[in-house]
C-alpha cells in the first residue's frame, strides 16, 4: 500500500496537496473496515452465547467462530495500537 500521509519534524502528519480526496476515501474505507469488524464482533458473541446455552461449545461451529473472535480481536488491538478506534 502506497502511503498518502507524510510526516512533518513535528510528528504531525499532512496530506499533499491534491490528494486530500483519496486520503478520505482510504480514511473512510478504514472507518467502514473497523466497524464491520465490531458489528461482527458483536454477532459472534451472540452466536457464541446461544450455543453455549445449548451446551455446543465443543462443536465445530463453535470453535470456528471462536478462532473468528480472536482473529477480530488481535486486528482491532493492532489498529488500536496505532491509534485507529
Amino acid at each position: 500500500m502506497e502511503r498518502i500521509t507524510v510526516s512533518g519534524p513535528d510528528g504531525a502528519w499532512t496530506v499533499p496537496a491534491g490528494r486530500e480526496g483519496e486520503a478520505a476515501q482510504r480514511l473512510a474505507a478504514f472507518e467502514s473496515a473497523y466497524e464491520r469488524l465490531t458489528v461482527r464482533q458483536g454477532e459472534i458473541a451472540a452466536r457464541m452465547d446461544a450455543l453455549r446455552n445449548q451446551g455446543k461449545q465443543k462443536t465445530a461451529q463453535f470453535r470456528e467462530l471462536f478462532a473468528e473472535k480472536l482473529t477480530i480481536q488481535n486486528t482491532l488491538a493492532l489498529w488500536e495500537t496505532y491509534g485507529v478506534k
